[in-house]
């Protein structure tokens, strides 16, 4: 938040006139993500299907998940933008209504399709061939495992580990997190190029590149 305020109030205010904007991204994930994709998909290869079962709160929580590509195109869209708008201010042109205002504005940026976080899950780990029927799922209390995880942070942090469920990890699964995205579609004509999907058989496939690469090299 401090962040985008110290962008947002740059704007006109340099020698030079510069103007800048803000992109909230919501859920990143694409290839070789660290967060979103690799935390799921490390929880499938330690795991055994019976505890691939078990869920984090009810799943009843809408989640945007946003493919890395489509960030980069609404940052590519919001400079063009930009440029448009800061050779018109140079040129002697009137400023931009503020409904189409880009400078000095926040916009958010998703794949415009939420869902709930644990199908997001159970379609990455499907993809790794290991599926999880979703009524067959076993849905954990969230506010036990707040005090659970709280507790295994406590203990393991005596022995300066992390453990695999913490009270982040809890708040992260049980939340609920979309967004609009309209206004980032009116002012510069975003529209998500890769669907959800299609993002995550992207994605999900530079996971089992990599299992595969270390396999291989096992064998050696």
């Amino acid at each position: 938040a401090q962040g985008e305020t110290l962008v947002l109030n740059f704007n006109k205010s340099s020698p030079t006139g510069m103007l800048t904007t803000s992109i909230r991204p919501a859920g990143i994930y694409g290839e070789r993500d660290t967060t979103v994709t690799k935390g799921l998909a490390d929880h499938a290869l330690k795991s055994s299907p019976f505890v691939l079962r078990f869920q984090l709160g009810d799943n009843d929580n809408l989640f945007d998940f946003t493919y890395a590509g489509n960030v980069a195109y609404a940052h590519m869209l919001a400079a063009q933008c930009l440029l448009a708008t800061f050779k018109r201010l140079k040129s002697g042109g009137a400023a931009p209504l503020d409904h189409e205002r880009v400078d000095g504005e926040a916009f958010n940026v998703t794949n415009d399709s939420p869902v709930y976080f644990w199908d997001m899950a159970r379609s990455i780990w499907a993809l790794m061939g290991k599926v999880v029927e979703p009524e067959k799922a076993i849905a954990l209390p969230e506010g036990a495992l707040t005090v659970i995880g709280g507790l295994l942070e406590m203990v393991f942090g005596l022995f300066g580990k992390k453990p695999r469920m913490s009270r982040k990890e809890v708040r992260f699964s049980c939340m609920t997190r979309y967004y609009s995205c309209e206004k980032a579609k009116r002012r510069i004509g975003y529209v998500p190029v890769v669907p959800l999907e299609e993002g995550v058989v992207r994605s999900v496939g530079t996971v089992l590149e990599k299992e595969q690469g270390v396999e291989a090299k096992k064998e050696l």
